[in-house]
């Protein structure tokens, strides 16, 4: 189960928060940067969407994976809850997938249709760990990028956390209460699937 927050924010805002090395009681620890290619697919019908289930491959230098994510509930305090699958590969196509839960549930919702390539994103990200207690609990990632649906091209600036396995939503909301604090961030109830697939129709 995934559980994560985005946040709307600026590119200077970004930038201070990146400068940063405590919020709140939680210490700051930067991880990486890493240059991220996003390929998004679905059947021509779009079988995967119609279930509300996203299926990506992301490219990060030599590496490879693959996500299926299930339909988002997003709560009153705009934290998204899902169910993500992900595993080490770069097949979009179901059939060549580790046997398992995401390889069953993925092709029952395609039913032997092929899937291809319709949105790609790439993004800039970099990656910094919350810490309380001695304990990593929220990952915050500072994204730049950019969306492009076919012609269509959208601008991404944004901020996402999302709970690690010691922490809980409390440590979710504690942060982004302290952001609140020193910026302006906006809640983004739309994933970039939804952005891109909504540019797509434009």
């Amino acid at each position: 189960m995934e559980i994560e927050a985005k946040y709307k924010i600026s590119a200077a805002d970004l930038d201070r928060l990146a400068a940063l090395s405590a919020l709140g009681p939680y210490t700051l620890r930067t991880l990486a940067g890493e240059q991220q290619r996003n390929i998004y697919y679905d059947s021509v019908d779009g079988r995967l969407a119609l279930a509300r289930y996203g299926l990506r491959v992301r490219q990060i230098g030599n590496r490879s994976i693959i996500t299926l994510k299930g339909p988002a509930r997003v709560d009153e305090n705009g934290i998204h809850h899902r169910a993500e699958f992900e595993f080490p590969g770069d097949n979009p196509d179901p059939a060549h997938w580790p046997a398992g839960p995401a390889r069953d549930l993925a092709q029952a919702l395609l039913l032997g249709a092929p899937v291809r390539p319709f949105l790609t994103i790439e993004t800039s990200r970099r990656i910094i760990h919350a810490a309380r207690d001695g304990q990593d609990r929220v990952e915050i990632c500072l994204d730049r990028g950019t969306i492009y649906a076919g012609k269509k091209q959208a601008p991404i600036c944004e901020l996402e956390l999302e709970v690690l396995p010691a922490g809980s939503v409390y440590d979710l909301t504690e942060l982004a209460n302290a952001l609140r604090a020193l910026m302006r961030i906006t809640p983004e109830r739309q994933s970039k699937l939804e952005r891109g697939m909504a540019l797509l129709q434009r």
